[in-house]
């Protein structure tokens, strides 16, 4: 049977967390299937290629391979053989509720829009104070202020637990200069909000990252990756700077102003200047070689 979504997910070198994502999909129910899943696999060392074709599983899994290009590369290549006429997008460590592909296409309704679903800590897991901060309404995921149906801005759109026409991402695909998993969703998203194509938030297809954080030390390199990606972006849009550039930077400064008002010392503040200075390192410095 055609699938009603093709799913797609990118990794590299992280089988384990690969392997619980195929599982939770595996336990899907409802007006979800048929699936199927493509792995994007982006030049994994591990035993990623073996998982992808060997692992015993209700819906059919095929996989592609690039040599370490990045997330957007891997998507792409992913999505050019997709059977279904709609695509969701996870990450390897997110891993769906058992509801998530039906709430997708019932949020879609048959429609023509993109579905950005709600992304939480792992339930199961210990949540740190580290992670309290970063999401579900801090730098790492933001949901604060959405509501379930409505349209939500560009800014607000992630590459993981997001589902769109499977032509949009053809039409607009993500633009491979990105090299690693940062703002290639938000400068995607741009484009399709220049196309006039909306992304509605569905509070209800919920699914689960499985990425601890003890510390806020491991998730300033991805700040300071996410602030070149930003550089990159406007230099090929300048209008994105006010919004993605220019005003977090604004808010950065009043809130600085604010703790040192307060005088409390708090230590979400902190984080919040350190990830704040990791960014604007990456916009305004100079860029590191990769190895």
């Amino acid at each position: 049977m055609t699938p009603r979504l093709t799913v797609v997910i990118p990794t590299r070198d992280r089988a384990a967390l690969l392997a619980r994502t195929l599982d939770a999909l595996d336990v899907q129910t409802g007006p979800g299937r048929p699936f199927e899943v493509i792995v994007a696999d982006d030049g994994a060392r591990d035993e990623t290629p073996e998982l992808a074709r060997c692992r015993p599983l209700s819906f059919p899994v095929r996989s592609t391979r690039s040599r370490g290009r990045g997330p957007a590369a891997a998507r792409n290549a992913a999505i050019a053989l997709a059977a279904a006429d709609r695509i969701l997008l996870l990450g390897d460590d997110t891993l769906p509720r058992s509801d998530t592909l039906a709430r997708h296409l019932d949020c879609a309704g048959g429609r023509a829009i993109g579905v950005q679903g709600h992304i939480d800590w792992h339930p199961e897991e210990e949540i740190t104070a580290v992670m309290r901060y970063l999401a579900p309404a801090g730098p790492q995921f933001y949901f604060e202020g959405l509501v379930q149906g409505r349209a939500i801005p560009y800014t607000a759109v992630l590459g993981s637990n997001l589902s769109a026409p499977a032509r949009w991402f053809r039409e607009e695909p993500f633009d491979e200069g990105f090299p690693a998993a940062a703002f290639e969703d938000t400068e995607l998203a741009y484009r399709w909000a220049r196309r006039g194509w909306e992304t509605v938030y569905a509070a209800d297809a919920v699914c689960w990252h499985s990425h601890p954080y003890r510390e806020i030390e491991p998730f300033l390199e991805r700040r300071r990756l996410a602030g070149e990606a930003a550089r990159y972006a406007v230099s090929k849009h300048p209008a994105l700077a006010f919004r993605t550039v220019l005003a977090p930077l604004a808010v950065g400064v009043v809130k600085a102003a604010l703790a040192r008002l307060r005088g409390t010392g708090r230590i979400e503040d902190q984080w919040d200047a350190r990830t704040r200075l990791a960014f604007f390192r990456g916009c305004f410095g100079r860029r590191r070689r990769r190895t």
